[in-house]
């Protein structure tokens, strides 16, 4: 397995780890790209909603990833 996979591996671990609400807000955001305002009229909630699960949902990524025993990726 090289290091991409490996990774990628890892990432899914630590996704599995996440709430479905998490889950969904994250790839909103970064892995469509969308805005916090495009992200929260795709999920039907409010900005602000988007941007707790967000933080939260990040926070809950680092945490599964240091459980995992994996580094966790820097803070944008």
């Amino acid at each position: 397995m090289n290091d991409e996979t490996a990774q990628a591996h890892a990432m899914r671990q630590a996704l599995a780890r996440l709430t479905a609400e998490d889950r969904a807000v994250l790839a909103q955001v970064y892995y469509r790209g969308l805005s916090i305002v495009d992200a929260a009229e795709q999920l039907g909630v409010p900005a602000g909603t988007v941007r707790t699960r967000t933080y939260h949902a990040l926070h809950a990524l680092r945490c599964a990833l240091d459980d995992l025993g994996l580094p966790t990726p820097p803070t944008p």
